[in-house]
């Protein structure tokens, strides 16, 4: 039985482009119409979380900042995972190499993280972070380019969840289309990649959809409705 179903946004509810696939939308009503809560999984900030589920209609607890931070929506208490001291120093070393990186507009207000414009490719940033002896990861989002350290990630911030609802990993679902989603889909009972993921995504679920972006959420949490409940 599947008893929470995680989902990421950008990119697995939402097209290219960042607009909503209204397919999403509709499936993720429908599970939790049926008693089956979801729970938000997005890099971005809180704030965004919290209006976004706010929008949806979600009752699961939240995840924001890679995973650096939970948000308990039932008794408003909020977990912090990390912190951004490390990524703050990886920032200068980047600076030093690359000269004044521009950062998103929500990356001042990032408690465990920072997120970089697409400006220098990731792998350069790798390169730097690696040369530097610094304990950090960069992911490419697709939107941006997140800084944080390793244990800052979507798969400790559904364990977290895990814990606070008492719902064994085993029975929690999990949905995405990124490398900042693969910690989660790995942490996770049952995964799915939408068809739009890449390779490196795929390869660790157990389910890949037909179908890209918010009809691939939908087309996942149809089969989670018609096997597990």
């Amino acid at each position: 039985m599947i008893r929470l179903v995680a989902v990421d946004i950008d990119g697995t509810m939402t097209f290219k482009d960042r607009k909503l696939d209204l397919a999403a939308v509709e499936s993720i009503r429908k599970a939790e119409d049926s008693g089956l809560p979801v729970t938000l999984a997005t890099g971005n900030v809180l704030t965004f979380a919290e209006a976004a589920a706010t929008l949806l209609g979600t009752s699961g607890p939240l995840i924001a900042e890679d995973g650096g931070i939970v948000f308990d929506i039932e008794t408003g208490r909020e977990y912090i995972l990390g912190d951004r001291v490390e990524a703050d120093r990886g920032l200068v070393a980047l600076e030093q190499t690359f000269g004044h990186l521009k950062q998103t507009r929500s990356s001042p207000a990032r408690l465990t993280g920072l997120t970089l414009k697409r400006e220098v490719p990731v792998e350069d940033i790798q390169k730097v972070l690696r040369n530097e002896g610094l304990s950090l990861v960069a992911v490419d989002s697709g939107f941006a380019i997140h800084i944080r350290t390793p244990d800052v990630n979507k798969g400790n911030a559904l364990r977290k969840i895990s814990s606070i609802m008492g719902v064994p990993l085993a029975e929690i679902a999990a949905i995405g289309d990124g490398p900042n989603d693969v910690e989660m889909l790995q942490m996770a009972g049952t995964s799915f990649a939408v068809a739009n993921s890449p390779d490196e995504v795929k390869c660790v679920c157990t389910h890949v959809t037909n179908f890209p972006y918010g009809k691939g959420t939908a087309e996942a949490i149809e089969h989670i409705l018609s096997l597990y409940r």
